[in-house]
């Protein structure tokens, strides 16, 4: 009878335990982000709502008269600054790469004072006309608001990335009904991996979003593009658009990183160049009055054909010249929206140099152009599909979104690695700022004692037991220390079920391993570590002697403490 209890007894609590972990899953991958998810749905909403108001007003003191602007501009040019210095708030505009980095390396900390007056100043600044975008502000707010939630519920940090990503991407996903791109922004841009236990709480939270957004915002893109078609014949022809949108990308982020210094050696006089900034902006949509404000409707009537491709190759210049003294001035406001807005003027305007529709051209600028400035081609070509949903130009969005991407990285190799560092943790800006004296390869090599191509598996597997490693290093021989291979426990693993008699190391090692020398730049031990993941890298000699293992954590824990 007392057996037959105790079965009983396991038996419930059996029963408790894998109720209780499904109790657990649920909540993680759905209950949590569909709270996160309305979240962003609401502050979308609430965002535009302030846009709404902000143009009210403006529309108010204006009586109507959008020539206005001239006047307005410079003074709200002059109040964030204002703002941002009184407030000890940093004039930089943020930047997706910086949410990115706060989620991946810091698991939150935003600042919430600087988060709530970017976005207060934004929708201040697009209902007046300024030519700046909504996604920047919206996504960091998506991430302020979740990280809140997050600690007043007392969540497990371990799960702050991902509950922190829902965030931002719900918010993405509801303020421009995009759920897929929302998706794919979080997995390619902040996380940098996918699974099931990203991907699920990913996809809950941006279709919540979405579906409150649509309810009430109306589910409808956000310009309008009639159905286009191409041939494959017409595909070479996109490559102009690439290298044009390669080379606008990359002096748009150069004219910045020039602005940006010089609010460090002007700061002093800063003032008066930010009110003469806000005055050329307001002169430049004075002349040309489409640039302003997001301009999405502006692009509905490009794609109408209202405007020949010399007016909007001169639209396009206009923009690109307000985006710049916006954003350089120290404008809060996001980029997702002028890139797409210059993209599509400078593609139709080149439509002229073939007989391919314009349009075509403007639909595969937009999003070429966007990839060239957020280095995320993917990304950039499923946003503007989901944007416009026109699904028939897939091909020639993606192709002209990549070739844009990696002519804008080219030539220096970090460019393409950047985020796959962001998401370890590595800031690359940061990186390059530090004293770099120190971190040479030689001060960072461990030496694990080689095996021999004839030692037998029997030798290797000892090591593994006795000693604390999880590679070693295969030479040719002792007198021949040539490196030819490393085996890790996963490659006896892999030959376990064959007779360990007749095996040896040649055998089971991993041939002609990715090795470092001695006097490999820092670039190449960052893109290792990038594209690896090892704490342990061979070190080879000139001739391709085996001199050690070169120690990624130690390398990390130096490259990350703060001087």
């Amino acid at each position: 009878l007392f057996m037959q209890f105790d079965i009983i007894n396991e038996t419930l609590e059996s029963k408790a335990y894998w109720l209780k972990k499904a109790l657990n899953q649920l909540v993680y991958l759905f209950a949590i982000p569909i709270l996160i998810g309305t979240i962003g749905g609401f502050s979308a909403i609430a965002f535009r709502k302030l846009i709404n108001l902000s143009e009210v007003f403006f529309q108010l003191i204006s009586k109507g008269n959008q020539d206005y602007r001239i006047v307005f501009l410079p003074f709200i040019f002059l109040l964030t600054y204002a703002l941002s210095k009184r407030l000890l708030v940093s004039p930089e505009n943020v930047t997706i790469d910086e949410i990115a980095g706060k989620i991946s390396a810091e698991k939150g900390g935003f600042n919430l004072k600087k988060s709530f007056l970017i976005l207060l100043l934004t929708s201040f600044n697009i209902g007046f006309g300024v030519p700046v975008g909504r996604e920047g502000p919206i996504a960091k707010l998506g991430g302020v608001l979740s990280e809140i939630y997050l600690k007043l519920t007392k969540t497990n940090k371990l799960y702050f990335p991902i509950y922190l990503t829902c965030g931002v991407s719900s918010a993405i996903s509801a303020t421009f009904n995009a759920p897929v791109a929302a998706v794919l922004f979080g997995i390619e841009v902040v996380l940098g991996r996918i699974n099931s236990y990203i991907v699920i709480p990913l996809v809950v939270s941006s279709s919540v979003s979405t579906i409150i957004s649509r309810e009430f915002l109306g589910n409808f893109p956000a310009f309008y593009v009639p159905e286009l078609h191409y041939r494959d014949s017409e595909i070479p022809a996109f490559l102009v658009i690439a290298i044009a949108s390669a080379l606008t990308s990359t002096l748009f982020l150069l004219l910045l990183r020039v602005f940006s210094n010089f609010r460090i050696i002007y700061r002093h006089a800063w003032e008066k160049i930010s009110f003469i900034c806000g005055f050329l902006v307001g002169l430049l949509i004075l002349i040309y009055p489409e640039i302003a404000g997001v301009g999405y409707d502006s692009v509905t009537k490009l794609f109408q054909g209202e405007f020949s491709p010399d007016r909007a190759l001169e639209i396009f210049i206009a923009k690109f010249f307000a985006v710049v003294l916006s954003f350089g001035s120290g404008i809060f406001g996001g980029m997702l929206a002028p890139s797409i807005f210059m993209g599509a003027f400078m593609g139709y305007s080149l439509g002229k140099l073939f007989t391919i529709d314009p349009r075509v051209f403007a639909l595969v600028g937009s999003a070429s152009l966007l990839s060239g400035i957020s280095r995320a081609p993917f990304r950039s070509s499923l946003i503007v599909i989901e944007l416009t949903h026109n699904y028939q130009l897939v091909v020639p969005v993606l192709m002209a979104s990549i070739v844009t991407s990696y002519l804008a990285g080219f030539p220096n190799e970090i460019n393409f690695i950047k985020r796959a560092l962001l998401h370890k943790g590595i800031n690359v800006e940061e990186v390059f700022k530090k004293n770099l004296s120190d971190l040479r390869v030689e001060n960072f090599v461990k030496f694990v004692r080689p095996v021999y191509e004839t030692s037998h598996v029997n030798l290797i597997l000892d090591r593994f037991l006795n000693e604390n490693v999880r590679y070693i290093p295969v030479v040719k021989s002792s007198k021949n220390q040539t490196l030819v291979g490393i085996v890790s426990i996963r490659d006896l693993k892999l030959t376990a079920v064959e007779s360990s008699k007749r095996l040896h190391a040649k055998d089971v090692m991993t041939p002609e391993p990715f090795t470092v020398t001695l006097e490999a730049p820092l670039e190449e031990i960052l893109k290792v570590i990038a594209l690896f993941e090892v704490n342990l890298v061979p070190v080879v000699d000139e001739s391709g002697k085996y001199v050690g293992m070169f120690d990624v954590e130690n390398f990390l824990r130096k490259l990350l403490t703060p001087d």
